[in-house]
């Protein structure tokens, strides 16, 4: 329910407190003045007529409160969110991160964590195969995807990539994986030697390479 029109029936719902006391009171006073014997005193009436008036606002404010009880709750609860709602936004917005306007705007913002995520994720796990925590482990080298997969280049034609499997267990685990422009077949690394046995062999073939065409020298 939108907030404006939540604010008007709450509003109606002030009004009809005052018109259910006010329903009462006059209710009270006319059944008092009518039924009160007319032998008895009429100050002693007056004075019973307000009692009779007070009863009966009691009575009708009372009923009107246990018929719109579950209302008025429904209001409160959604009060309480909407309040909530604009606290969190508050705060998103001294975090630098924008309310989105829209379901694409919201889309984007969610599609942009899940990238980051995944690449957090994948260099927070990368002390499983790197335990010197000087390459690996920087999030800002990983380019995260909204799979939850990520990858880490290396070198030209030599890729890093990451990924969760599930276990014997069925414990979700990271994997990591080398891939090369040169073999499509995924190389499992379980060490960081097992990417420096692989890069090694390429820089010697790469450098000899540039031995061989390169103009010798007299």
């Amino acid at each position: 329910m939108r907030a404006s029109v939540r604010r008007s029936i709450q509003a109606l719902l002030d009004g009809t407190d005052m018109v259910t006391m006010l329903a009462g009171a006059v209710s009270g006073a006319v059944a008092g003045y009518t039924y009160y014997p007319a032998t008895f005193d009429a100050d002693l009436r007056l004075a019973a007529t307000g009692a009779v008036a007070l009863g009966g606002t009691f009575l009708f404010t009372t009923v009107a409160d246990a018929l719109l009880a579950p209302l008025r709750r429904r209001f409160a609860q959604a009060d309480v969110a909407d309040m909530r709602a604009a606290a969190e936004a508050r705060v998103a917005e001294a975090r630098g991160v924008a309310v989105p306007s829209g379901l694409s705007e919201a889309l984007d913002q969610v599609a942009a964590a899940a990238e980051d995520d995944a690449a957090q994720r994948a260099a927070q796990a990368a002390y499983r195969i790197d335990l010197s925590n000087q390459l690996l482990n920087n999030s800002g080298r990983w380019r995260g995807y909204t799979s939850g997969e990520a990858s880490y280049y290396l070198a030209p034609g030599m890729v890093l990539h990451y990924s969760r499997e599930e276990s014997e267990r069925g414990i979700a685990e990271p994997r990591y994986t080398l891939l090369t422009a040169d073999d499509p077949t995924p190389v499992p690394v379980t060490n960081v030697r097992d990417i420096l046995d692989d890069l090694a062999p390429r820089a010697r073939k790469t450098a000899e390479a540039l031995d061989a065409v390169a103009p010798s020298t007299v």
